[in-house]
């Protein structure tokens, strides 16, 4: 019941980001508000009687530290009003096993974009679109069967970004904001996230702070580009996120608006550990960072390859090879047409993703590192005396037995979900390279895609949701969850 209780209270924060495309469309005299407020009350609903039986006192605490946070009419900040009406209500909760954490983020994963399937469905999508479309921005992979967005009510299209936002975040961090100590690092792991202080409350307040301030630098700079109020605003959280969502079919891409977009995703998927660094003014620190000096080698060498090799336009492919290694989605030019070997590079900044502790999906670069400088590591030993011992170090820390074998462990599972899943579309009779992107696109959460989706059958679009679920959710969750089920089912 424990379970049940901390999910109820993460679904009742996740809804109350979208009443703000709801009194969007409600202004704008769009009927789909009411889908989308539906949705955003469903979600509610549940923890309302465990908030009436509290008392109003959490929520006015909340509402409190955003109007304080926003106006600043005192030194109340985050901290001391958002953070405190948020915690309070983890204080009587009793404490979560690991198994109990893990099966927490694969319902939440799995329940929050069920729910959110009603706008899709009142926009006229078919059930599994629609659920396909929803698991698409909550896991902020940017796959979409929507062609033609401008179609649709602009409400829709702020839910989607939304959503994309709150699930580039990831709804785990919402998770820490209703638990505390040991439970949310817990929850952390479990999505491959790491705090970034000692406190979990200074880790909300530095994530979120770190988040909210990317979005509105976004937003200001895709303004002064010359982009819309609208499109600025979608485009800021598609980027910020690494959803990759566009809220339009075609635009007429200045150079400007390319490398703008292509910084949004370049810094939500930097690890917000260097931003921490930079903040506090430590910038050689920062910059000095392996996982970040890597992050930037990969960008200069696959850039230059898809250019020299793969013959397309410099800026395009700087765009598509932060777009690819960042899981951020967006794509200038047709990918379906490129050269394979440009696919093929893509494909691998795919399978590699962004730094630890960003929005980025995938395997991320800090385990990468590790597997890579164990390797290293393992050819070294064979030429030094019998008895030398050795630890592979990152940025100067030794990187304990433990953190080695998870990462390898990792690795080497979300290898082998790759190609299995690549297996299953090459026995459906589709190629070898577009499989293999496909499913690397999927699981990494990008949204690049060398087909259109919304042409695919239905037991594709399917396969390819829990695709986006399990590389969102890291995999491993979801067999706590299993092993749940078989429990329950055995009693």
């Amino acid at each position: 019941m424990g379970v049940w209780k901390r999910l109820f209270q993460v679904m009742f924060y996740v809804g109350i980001p979208l009443t703000i495309p709801a009194a969007y469309g409600y202004y704008a005299g769009e009927p789909i508000w009411q889908a989308i407020a539906a949705s955003a009350i469903l979600l509610m609903l549940p923890a309302l009687p465990s908030i009436i039986a509290g008392g109003f006192g959490r929520v006015a605490k909340f509402l409190g530290g955003v109007k304080y946070w926003i106006l600043k009419r005192n030194e109340k900040s985050w901290n001391e009003g958002v953070a405190e009406g948020l915690s309070e209500i983890g204080k009587k909760m009793e404490g979560m096993t690991l198994g109990e954490a893990l099966c927490l983020t694969s319902i939440a994963w799995l329940l929050i974009p069920a729910i959110t399937i009603i706008p899709y469905i009142y926009a006229g999508l078919a059930p599994e679109d629609a659920y396909f479309e929803s698991m698409s921005t909550w896991t902020a992979t940017g796959l979409s069967v929507v062609d033609t967005p401008e179609a649709y009510p602009s409400s829709l299209l702020l839910f989607r970004s939304v959503s994309q936002w709150i699930g580039g975040l990831g709804i785990v961090i919402l998770m820490i904001a209703v638990l505390k100590g040991r439970e949310a690092r817990t929850l952390l792991k479990a999505e491959g996230r790491e705090g970034v202080e000692k406190s979990v409350g200074k880790t909300v307040h530095t994530y979120w702070k770190i988040y909210l301030v990317l979005s509105v630098l976004g937003f200001a700079l895709l303004f002064s580009l010359g982009f819309g109020i609208f499109d600025a605003v979608n485009l800021a959280m598609a980027g910020i996120s690494n959803g990759g969502m566009f809220p339009f079919s075609s635009y007429d891409f200045t150079d400007a608006h390319k490398y703008a977009l292509a910084g949004l995703m370049f810094a939500g998927a930097t690890s917000f550990v260097f931003y921490k660094k930079v903040g506090s003014g430590r910038i050689m620190e920062a910059v000095r960072d392996e996982e970040f000096l890597t992050y930037i080698l990969l960008i200069i060498a696959g850039s230059g390859l898809i250019y020299l090799v793969g013959q397309e336009n410099l800026t395009n492919s700087i765009l598509n090879t932060i777009s690819a290694l960042a899981c951020g989605g967006f794509a200038i030019g047709d990918v379906m047409v490129m050269h394979d070997f440009s696919k093929y590079s893509l494909m691998l900044l795919m399978i590699c993703g962004g730094m630890y502790g960003s929005t980025t999906g995938a395997i991320k670069l800090w385990r990468i590192l590790i597997v890579g400088k164990s390797i290293l590591l393992r050819i070294r030993r064979s030429f030094l005396p019998q008895g030398a011992v050795q630890v592979p170090k990152v940025n100067g820390i030794a990187i304990g037995n433990e953190a080695l074998v998870e990462s390898a462990v990792f690795v080497f599972s979300y290898t082998a979900l790759l190609l299995f899943g690549a297996g299953v579309f090459i026995a459906l009779g589709d190629g070898v390279v577009e499989s293999m992107f496909l499913v690397a696109s999927a699981m990494g959460n990008v949204g690049l895609s060398v087909v259109q989706i919304s042409s695919m059958a239905i037991g594709e679009k399917l396969f390819i949701t829990l695709l986006m679920y399990l590389g969102r959710i890291e995999i491993f969750p979801s067999l706590a969850l299993a092993r749940l089920a078989v429990g329950l089912a055995k009693r």
